[in-house]
C-alpha cells in the first residue's frame, strides 16, 4: 500500500463523504438538484480517482464502469441513482484503502435525529 499526503487524504476523504452524503440525500432533493450532484460527483470522480491507481488497476475499472453508469442515469430513476452511489461509495472506499491504506470503516450507526 502505498504512503499518501495528508492533502491528498483529505481530498479522498471528502470525496467519500460527498458521494456517502449523496446517497443518503437523493431521494430528497430536486431533479435539478439530482442532476447537479450526479454530473459533479462523476466529474469528481474522474478528475479526483481515476488517474491515481497504482495498486489497483481492477478497482479503479469497476469504479469508472460504476460511474459511467451513474453518468448516465436517469434522474428521475431515484431508485438507480441511490443503489449507484452506495455502490461506488463502497467501491472507492475499498479502492482507497488498496490504494493508500486508508482506514476501511463501515459506516457508523447515526440518530434518527441526525438523518
Amino acid at each position: 500500500m502505498a504512503a499518501t499526503d495528508g492533502a491528498r487524504r483529505r481530498e479522498l476523504e471528502e470525496i467519500v463523504r460527498e458521494l456517502r452524503r449523496a446517497a443518503r440525500t437523493i431521494r430528497g432533493q430536486t431533479l435539478t438538484e439530482s442532476r447537479d450532484v450526479r454530473d459533479a460527483l462523476v466529474a469528481s470522480l474522474r478528475e479526483h480517482v481515476e488517474p491515481h491507481a497504482r495498486l489497483d488497476v481492477p478497482g479503479l475499472e469497476a469504479i469508472g464502469t460504476w460511474a459511467d453508469a451513474l453518468e448516465h442515469a436517469a434522474v428521475t430513476d431515484i431508485d438507480l441513482l441511490h443503489e449507484l452511489l452506495y455502490g461506488i461509495d463502497a467501491l472507492v472506499r475499498v479502492h482507497l484503502w488498496r490504494e493508500t491504506g486508508m482506514p476501511l470503516e463501515p459506516p457508523e450507526a447515526r440518530a434518527p435525529a441526525d438523518i
